[in-house]
């Protein structure tokens, strides 16, 4: 149902019960009102001489009625209470020979113990009441009949609920008229909102005035604004993760082929038995490490790409980070002919961390140290306790990195000149990731290399 069609039997739902309750209620309050009235000025006459006059009326009439029984005299002159007036006693007997029976209904009222009854009466309308007065005798009992005007009968009453009900359509009209306004602009809003729907909330919708239709269309700016903002963080990181994905395809196929050809080597010297090229195995080896660990780095980098909601931080000893790193690279270390050592403290050492993200950091510095070391060179991973921190370094003896280069190493993509001649199938993302790492968890790196060489990297944070 459309709002106009529901506001408009809204309101005439809601006028009608109220203009028609009003006016039954206004009914019954006339009506009440005319008894009322009735019965408190028959009592101020009663008070003021009537009572008087009607007693004595009532003793004048007995003594008439007891002359006219005894035949002692032939005419009289009766003497009567007015026509719309009638007198009762107590037992509710007409103290007048004019008077009727009282009514049974007004009776049984005064009986129940009301003061005043009314028994209503159409055509002409009119109302008899009958009236308890504050006294005994014979006219303890007034009843009273008196005309009540059209207004008062029922077809009134059906004139006035008629009424009543063109007043609630006229209600409904006028309130329908009145939100016609409201009405058009909700229906703006409404094209207004399925048009920017189309061209993906591009634009904010147009705000009139300053009501609550106003802040709804505001509030509706509010979320587009916000979806427009997830949009583009989606665009981009779609964006970004297929430029990521172009990129790594081709260099992963690279360490993959070549590790292809070693094991297919190996493979057919195994099979013709003779002895398998250890240096063949080694290579294999390091291109299997190599793959292992540019795995790991695209996950990682996926990770702190979808923010913090996928870190998870837990206490963990660096200790059991830094042995099981060392011990991970102790293949590829010999394999290149590299020695690699590591020192941590007797006590242990707790962090406050993602302990994946930190073990991949540190796996990236060592697996760099000795990529790009020279052969007999050495590579050493040191744990230190601070007071409340840590500082973790891993040292190299190689070539260094340029001074140039060094404020940029960390740069997602970049790679140095030497890291290119060195290990032509870089991605450029393991110093990336580690300073990453170290920037969620506030912690401090620092890499340092000598004009004679070498390089140290530092990862100082608090426990």
């Amino acid at each position: 149902m459309k709002l106009r069609a529901r506001l408009l039997l809204t309101v005439f739902g809601i006028a009608l019960p109220v203009v028609v309750g009003l006016t039954l209620f206004s009914f019954g309050a006339r009506r009440r009102a005319l008894v009322e009235s009735t019965y408190e000025a028959t009592v101020q006459r009663m008070e003021d001489r009537g009572r008087e006059r009607c007693e004595a009326r009532s003793e004048r009439i007995e003594r008439f009625e007891e002359r006219r029984r005894g035949r002692r005299f032939r005419r009289t002159r009766r003497a009567r209470l007015r026509r719309d007036r009638h007198a009762y006693d107590a037992d509710y007997q007409p103290s007048t020979p004019d008077a009727p029976p009282l009514a049974d209904g007004l009776r049984e009222s005064l009986e129940g113990g009301e003061v005043a009854a009314a028994e209503w009466h159409e055509d002409p309308v009119r109302v008899t009441i009958a009236m308890r007065m504050p006294w005994d005798g014979p006219c303890s009992v007034l009843v009273v009949e008196r005309g009540a005007g059209p207004m008062l009968g029922w077809p009134g009453l059906l004139r006035a609920l008629g009424l009543s009900t063109l007043v609630a359509v006229l209600t409904a009209l006028a309130a329908l008229l009145a939100l016609g306004p409201v009405v058009r602009r909700v229906r703006r809003l409404t094209e207004a909102v399925r048009a920017k729907a189309t061209d993906g909330y591009e634009d904010d919708v147009p705000v009139e005035g300053k009501d609550e239709i106003a802040e709804l269309a505001a509030a509706f700016n509010h979320a587009s604004a916000e979806i427009r903002a997830s949009l583009r963080d989606l665009r981009a990181r779609d964006e970004a993760m297929t430029r990521l994905l172009a990129s790594t395809t081709h260099d992963i196929m690279i360490p993959l082929t070549v590790l292809q050809g070693h094991l297919s080597d190996a493979w057919s010297s195994a099979r013709a038995g003779e002895p398998v090229d250890a240096a063949g195995l080694g290579g294999a080896l390091e291109e299997a490490h190599y793959l292992g660990n540019l795995m790991r780095n695209l996950s990682a980098a996926a990770r702190m790409d979808a923010g913090e909601a996928l870190l998870t931080r837990h206490d963990f000893d660096l200790r059991e980070v830094v042995e099981r790193v060392v011990a991970r690279h102790r293949p590829i270390a010999t394999e290149r002919r590299v020695t690699l050592d590591f020192a941590v403290p007797e006590d242990a050492v707790v962090a406050h961390a993602d302990s994946t993200l930190v073990e991949q950091a540190l796996s990236n510095l060592v697996s760099n140290a000795i990529r790009y070391n020279d052969p007999e060179g050495n590579v050493a991973v040191v744990l230190e306790a601070e007071a409340g921190g840590f500082e973790l370094r891993v040292m190299d003896d190689g070539p260094g990195i340029p001074e140039e280069e060094l404020a940029r190493v960390s740069e997602r993509r970049f790679r140095g000149g030497e890291a290119r001649k060195r290990s032509p199938t870089g991605l450029g993302l393991g110093l990336h990731i580690v300073r990453d790492v170290a920037e969620r968890h506030e912690w401090e790196l620092a890499f340092e290399s000598p004009d004679e060489g070498g390089l140290t990297v530092r990862l100082t944070g608090q426990a």
